[in-house]
């Protein structure tokens, strides 16, 4: 990083390091993994939880190398883009160390038939990848890429769990409970891109505001009508095995109905890092509830 990199990248506070290295995701997977075993009564080894941190992670990074080289206007982008983008090559060579190291545990830590499986989930990770790279819009023509990065995120947290249990791999893609979950985080990813999109400014055109600008007046009704949505399924099947899943899922998408009313009056990064205690909290209280 030279001497102008340095002076265009601010200091940041202690609470936005988590983002910036990039293993905010890797934490929230974890603990929503943690609270679909408890929640089904699933036994999951330490080293599968250890396992998915460093895979998300490794996504992740790799995403934001991308999206670091792709950057028209550096000096208008986010605070992770910026900070990768003024590390790249020490960013690049961490995250080829952690691709060597993430294929170990995967080979030595985990059963086969999660690989297999992990395997078709990381072919969806792929086309995500590529379609930032070489398209422009939404994925496959009508889906928002944050729409099918949260559904992708909460299929992979959970399949670990799915596995081990012995249940048919296809419930961790249509059970009720993972869809749940995938609307948090296609929440908390559709949030996201609407409080950034002044840094996604020529910096991502397949961000959700870039080619449908009309989504940030929309947001904040968007987010209540999923909020009540959830909160009436939610009352509805209160007898289902998934009811904790249900619940905490529309917990986190209340919280995040309410931060759309502050869009514009605090700072973007403040919202980003609210938006993921959206989806982290509500698991985290259940299970100090729980335990």
């Amino acid at each position: 990083m030279n001497l102008a990199q340095q002076q265009n990248m601010p200091r940041v506070s202690w609470w936005i390091w988590p983002n910036l290295l990039g293993i905010d995701a890797p934490m929230v997977a974890v603990v929503w993994q943690y609270f679909f075993a408890c929640n089904f009564s699933v036994k999951i080894p330490g080293s599968n939880y250890l396992t998915l941190f460093f895979v998300v992670w490794v996504i992740y990074s790799v995403d934001r190398l991308l999206d670091a080289r792709m950057l028209k206007r550096p000096d208008e982008a986010s605070l992770r883009h910026l900070f990768y983008h003024s590390n790249y090559r020490i960013a690049l060579v961490f995250t080829g160390i952690l691709i060597v190291l993430t294929t170990l545990l995967c080979l030595c830590l985990l059963p086969m038939e999660l690989i297999k499986t992990g395997s078709f989930v990381g072919a969806f990770v792929v086309v995500y990848l590529l379609h930032q790279i070489w398209a422009k819009g939404p994925m496959m023509i009508i889906i928002p890429k944050e729409v099918f990065i949260g559904m992708v995120f909460a299929v992979g947290a959970t399949l670990t769990g799915h596995t081990w249990s012995g249940e048919f791999i296809p419930d961790a893609f249509f059970s009720p409970s993972v869809i749940i979950f995938g609307v948090l985080c296609s929440m908390n990813c559709i949030a996201i891109s609407v409080w950034e999109r002044s840094h996604d400014v020529e910096n991502d055109l397949n961000a959700l505001p870039q080619f449908f600008p009309q989504v940030v007046n929309l947001f904040p009704i968007i987010a209540h009508a999923v909020f009540i949505s959830l909160m009436v399924f939610s009352l509805t099947n209160y007898d289902h095995v998934g009811f904790p899943i249900f619940v905490a899922s529309c917990i986190g998408c209340g919280l995040i109905a309410v931060l759309s009313f502050f869009d514009g009056k605090v700072s973007s990064q403040f919202l980003r890092f609210a938006a993921d205690m959206a989806v982290l909290m509500p698991a985290i209280l259940y299970l100090a509830l729980w335990l």
